[in-house]
């Protein structure tokens, strides 16, 4: 790898930070939702790491670690990691396309047992607070 190869990647690696810390803190919001975390839920999350262009420079596995460690910290004491998961969320809201995308991954893992359940629901609502997003502007393209 060229040097300018390795400085482009760093560069991005480091952009998209706050990025990964989002999508994983949405993942891990939306899989706990309804208090524990399904292995459809597990599984969508890798599914997506995978398939997503703008991760991939991350290495997937470590992806995966931070998602779990959210959940932990969720299951440890659910209302404070709930607002410093949020408080990721917020630090991505300006970028639109960022939080957009965050928004179909929460929704995305909310469906992974192909049911929306109330909890998802109103978790969603909530993550697209923190996003400065409608969720209406979501879940209507669902129906």
């Amino acid at each position: 790898m060229r040097i300018s190869e390795i400085i482009h990647e760093r560069v991005e690696r480091y952009r998209d930070r706050n990025f990964l810390k989002a999508a994983m803190a949405a993942s891990a919001l939306t899989a706990y939702a309804d208090g524990s975390v399904s292995v459809s839920e597990r599984f969508k999350v890798e599914e997506i790491l995978e398939r997503l262009e703008r991760l991939h420079i991350y290495d997937a596995q470590k992806a995966v670690a931070k998602f779990e460690e959210y959940v932990s910290e969720l299951e440890d004491n659910t209302d404070q990691a709930e607002k410093v998961l949020l408080g990721k969320l917020q630090r991505v809201a300006s970028d639109r396309d960022a939080a957009d995308l965050i928004a179909h991954i929460a929704l995305e893992i909310s469906y992974a047992d192909k049911y929306f359940n109330r909890a998802e629901r109103m978790q969603f609502d909530v993550i697209c607070d923190a996003l400065g997003l409608q969720a209406k502007d979501y879940t209507e393209e669902l129906h």
